[in-house]
């Protein structure tokens, strides 16, 4: 819509030059005055039309995790799909400012989460971490995650298993891949499925850095894993060794401290 629209100002410009009259000055201030509302119209109808509000993406999105788990939607198209509906859902309307206030509030040391949506297929609201603050290497097991950056900006780094092992204190130790490394910001968005890029970290690299993350379907909190890498210095590099600690042991270990 906006291309036809150039094309058809750059046609009314060139007939102007072919004119054998000239043209006054009123009339062209008129013409350029007339073209540039047309063009502001023609580019609101346009954001309007690739825009979604939040009660639709609800009904949306709920649809699709119902699909994915009736198993009409393979994860590829899952995540294609719910990454369109992501950015696509306007954050500048009454409807979304109610939902994030009557969201449920819950956080620990690493970050702040307001639940937005949670249903049997889907788990989804805002991720909010401060600056330096990082969230370990951890897996969402089986889901589909979808992340857009909505303020500040984050690092994220992204994982697949290539070999695992047993440690001699009797720990799995994974064998990790780097698959994406990224600085975010707000528009930017990451997606992680149960095949590739599952295991991953965030840090805030602003002073605060808050996220939309939706999961399809919710993860089983018991089967999340986290990563301690063996080397302290491990940002930089593409491949790490990790120890795997299951959830129960992690939340003890946490608690202890």
């Amino acid at each position: 819509m906006i291309r036809r629209a150039v094309i058809q100002k750059h046609k009314i410009v060139n007939q102007l030059k072919q004119r054998p009259c000239p043209v006054s000055r009123r009339e062209c201030l008129l013409l350029l005055a007339g073209l540039a509302c047309w063009s502001s119209r023609t580019l609101a109808e346009y954001q309007q039309q690739d825009s979604v509000i939040w009660d639709s993406f609800v009904v949306q999105i709920k649809k699709l995790a119902d699909a994915a788990a009736s198993g009409k939607t393979d994860s590829k198209a899952l995540a294609e799909q719910g990454m369109r509906l992501l950015r696509e859902l306007r954050l500048d309307t009454a409807e979304f400012e109610a939902a994030v206030n009557e969201a449920y509030e819950s956080g620990n040391q690493f970050w702040m989460w307001q639940r937005l949506l949670k249903e049997k297929h889907i788990n989804g609201g805002i991720l909010s971490i401060e600056r330096e603050r990082l969230v370990p290497l951890h897996d969402h097991p089986g889901a589909s995650g979808m992340v857009r950056i909505i303020r500040g900006a984050a690092e994220i780094w992204q994982y697949d298993v290539v070999a695992s092992s047993a440690g001699h204190d009797g720990n799995k130790i994974a064998e990790l891949k780097r698959v994406s490394r990224r600085i975010l910001r707000p528009g930017d968005t990451a997606v992680l499925t149960p095949d590739t890029g599952n295991i991953h970290a965030i840090r805030a690299v602003s002073e605060q850095c808050s996220m939309l993350d939706f999961f399809i379907p919710p993860y089983q909190r018991s089967r999340r894993s986290w990563y301690e890498p063996a080397d302290n210095d491990w940002f930089n590099r593409k491949s790490i060794s990790c120890r795997s600690i299951p959830q129960h042991e992690y939340t003890m270990a946490l608690t202890s401290n």
